[in-house]
């Protein structure tokens, strides 16, 4: 893990993006940023939460662990949220793993600044708690849809998010990667790629995925997608 000092404008986080000059500017005083690479674990499942972090590149996901072993990703954190938000709901301890899907960079703010902050009651308070809703609302979509929805579905949504969040249409990711996030064997995976692939909504190969029809693989994907999408949106307006 590489740290430094935050410096203004350095960091690009919707979420802070969206504060006020002095709260954002508060906030800055207190904080590092840090490089994090692939697959680093934050958080285990009732570690406290010290610190919270606000990425400007990257995706962390919060995976619910089953006692064998399993995995799976019930929310992805991108530029547009927080990682961290027990500490604002007054119950400091993560209740599932929080690990890295890609290199990430991030703003990191200890607990008791960002409380001192929080606690003023102004629009940081306001806006992290709409996020904190919004992160609740997506992982009860997610129950729905680990439920309710395809493989194919879940694949196609999961390969939005990640677009989205890194905001690019080409990223590094590997097959096994996506199967432990979705929680299902490689070769279920596979075949839900190949099928993509022979459609011509995907390419990959060499552990890149790119996506080649944005709009087809929407149609593709379960609307988990949309209303998660639109539940950020409505928290960064």
């Amino acid at each position: 893990m590489v740290a430094r000092p935050a410096e203004q404008g350095l960091v690009e986080n919707r979420l802070l993006a969206a504060l006020p000059r002095d709260e954002y500017d508060r906030l800055l005083s207190n904080s590092q940023v840090i490089r994090l690479p692939r697959n680093r674990i934050l958080y285990e499942a009732g570690d406290e939460v010290r610190s919270a972090y606000f990425l400007s590149e990257g995706i962390v996901s919060l995976l619910a662990i089953t006692e064998d072993g399993q995995t799976v990703d019930i929310c992805t954190i991108g530029n547009e949220g927080l990682v961290g938000t027990p500490i604002v709901l007054n119950s400091p301890i993560m209740p599932c793993r929080v690990v890295t899907q890609l290199p990430c960079q991030a703003l990191v703010i200890k607990s008791a600044p960002l409380l001192m902050e929080f606690n003023r009651g102004k629009a940081l308070q306001r806006l992290f708690l709409k996020y904190a809703y919004a992160q609740q609302s997506e992982m009860i979509q997610s129950a729905v849809c680990h439920s309710l929805h395809t493989i194919r579905q879940r694949f196609c949504r999961w390969l939005l998010v990640i677009s989205d969040s890194v905001q690019s249409d080409s990223f590094d990711v590997t097959q096994e990667h996506v199967a432990n996030m979705l929680g299902h064997q490689r070769n279920r995976i596979t075949l839900a790629a190949r099928e993509l692939l022979q459609q011509g909504l995907i390419e990959y190969g060499g552990g890149t995925m790119r996506i080649l029809d944005r709009v087809g693989l929407e149609a593709a994907a379960c609307e988990c997608y949309r209303v998660i999408k639109e539940g950020i949106s409505n928290t960064l307006r």
